[in-house]
């Protein structure tokens, strides 16, 4: 009987670990999907503010600081767009972990700015619902009456 038991352990223990197994690859394969997207859309961001900066440029010189502020983060976003497209998911989190630990004020403050900055971005993206504030208000029976009741003599 016991070795019954422990062949049912090892089996229960080796369909766990598969499964793990199984559910790790389809998240690293997901992660990495959502790494080639980010990567991409900071590609393209970064292509849109050269656009502006070349534009800004073209108007006669007005816009020379900026312009060149524009190319700097233009430059910037590119070499976080490579950085994703060219190192491994792995090395990325270990960078992220070492640089956690040797600035946690500055991790924690890019967390929260981070954060912050998705959720404008996702608020963004939803449709506005109107509040009762902002709505017509709500009518209210006359002193006396009841709700169902109207002053108006045109209601039967």
């Amino acid at each position: 009987m016991a070795d019954g038991n422990q062949s049912m352990a090892e089996t229960a223990k080796a369909q766990a670990g598969a499964v793990w197994s199984d559910t790790k690859q389809q998240a690293s394969s997901a992660l990495e999907e959502q790494k080639r997207s980010a990567a991409g859309g900071i590609g393209e961001l970064a292509k849109a503010l050269r656009k502006a900066a070349k534009e800004m440029d073209g108007d006669g010189g007005q816009g020379g600081a900026v312009s060149g502020l524009t190319q700097n983060a233009a430059d910037a976003l590119e070499r976080v767009s490579g950085a994703l497209r060219n190192r491994d998911l792995n090395s990325m989190v270990r960078d992220l972990e070492g640089f956690a630990r040797s600035q946690p004020a500055l991790f924690l403050g890019a967390a929260v700015a981070g954060g912050f900055l998705a959720m404008r971005f996702l608020k963004s993206g939803q449709p506005e619902h109107k509040s009762m504030t902002s709505a017509e208000p709500a009518k209210r029976p006359a002193p006396g009456g009841s709700p169902n009741d109207s002053s108006d003599p045109r209601r039967i």
